[in-house]
């Protein structure tokens, strides 16, 4: 790895060079990417990066705000982490967010979804065209897992790219997925401020389902904001207590806020609620009872152990990591390993440790 400037650094992968946007500059955002030729000294190809989409902490007043009295559509929001997918001289890419090329993702594209869901068929059609997705299922980046996902991984695209960036119209995206069978974000219809009781149900009904919530979007696709539920949030909570020490600030407060609206804008029980927050609070701290240290348990599935290497060391410029068992399995009809592995927190571990036995803390 190299530093181009402060804000942009030079990586390579499997001998291609590219170079990742470590920050927002300007107008480009954090993620973004530039591709290299074959030699290494050519510049051919941007990769843009993610927009950034704003959460709402209150839906009726953020849909006024924000599409006024046109229509929108909504999709529900998926939790996993989102990934790039491309086509490079040759190459099956998958850029996440943060601007990487992840080995893991990119073997799954290349090795599995390229023809399982057709994805050969898409860049054929559309070479030049980025596939934006979220991805669930067994993976390195979100313990979270969604259960009603398979063994293995899954994508699920909710945007995509043509040649000069711009995001194709939604209405269009869909006839695209369908055409070709790609796996799709649910649709969740579309509305407008007028029609909010609806979205209103709709929400409480992802609520009960522990769902995550919804992202709505102009047609154009140049607007679009995320609302989320309140059990998710309390999940969120619950499940990354143990991990406190080392969350940005403000990770606990904002959810907790965001649930305190929600449940007062939707009319829910707030003694419940109550109830559900204090639990999440204790159930949170509760591994403290038999503390080994502040970690997250990761499985993943890969066809190649030289994927997991170079996936191990990409994790390793961001975090701890240890693996806990290697072994071979038979997954979507083809040999592969699955992989257990910890990601460990240092700074939450030592703090909890020095909480535990006793030692004092100046506030």
């Amino acid at each position: 790895m190299r530093s181009v400037d402060r804000s942009v650094e030079e990586l390579s992968y499997n001998g291609l060079k590219y170079l990742r946007y470590a920050d927002d500059i300007g107008h480009t955002p954090r993620g973004t990417v530039v591709l290299f030729d074959a030699s290494g000294q050519r510049p051919i190809r941007t990769v843009p990066g993610f927009p950034h989409i704003k959460r709402v902490y209150r839906l009726h007043q953020g849909i006024q705000r924000f599409f006024h009295t046109a229509p929108f559509f909504a999709e529900e929001k998926l939790d996993g982490y989102n990934v790039r997918i491309l086509v490079h001289q040759g190459k099956v890419l998958a850029i996440t967010r943060g601007g990487f090329i992840c080995p893991f993702t990119s073997e799954w594209a290349e090795e599995i979804w390229w023809y399982k869901h057709r994805l050969n068929r898409f860049f054929t059609s559309f070479p030049d065209h980025i596939l934006f997705c979220e991805v669930l299922g067994d993976n390195p980046y979100n313990p979270q897992r969604d259960p009603l996902i398979p063994p293995g991984l899954s994508f699920f695209v909710f945007e995509i790219a043509k040649p000069d960036g711009e995001f194709m119209r939604v209405r269009d995206r869909y006839e695209i997925v369908n055409s070709y069978g790609l796996p799709s974000v649910p649709l969740l219809g579309q509305f407008s401020l007028e029609q909010i009781d609806r979205l209103y149900a709709i929400l409480l009904d992802l609520n009960d389902r522990e769902r995550e919530g919804v992202v709505l979007k102009s047609n154009s696709g140049n607007r679009a904001l995320k609302f989320v539920t309140p059990l998710t949030d309390l999940k969120d909570i619950r499940d990354n207590l143990i991990l406190e020490f080392d969350l940005e600030p403000g990770f606990i407060t904002n959810r907790l806020l965001r649930i305190s609206l929600f449940v007062r804008e939707f009319k829910l029980d707030e003694s419940k609620y109550a109830h559900l927050i204090g639990k999440a609070f204790l159930d949170g701290y509760a591994p403290l009872e038999s503390f080994e240290g502040s970690r997250e348990k990761y499985t993943i599935y890969v066809k190649n152990l030289r994927t997991w290497n170079a996936l191990r060391n990409l994790l390793k410029t961001h975090v701890s990591v240890k693996t806990e068992s290697i072994e071979h399995v038979v997954l979507e009809n083809t040999e592969m390993f699955k992989i257990e592995f910890y990601r460990l927190f240092r700074k939450s571990t030592r703090r909890f440790r020095e909480i535990l036995k006793g030692y004092g803390h100046i506030d």
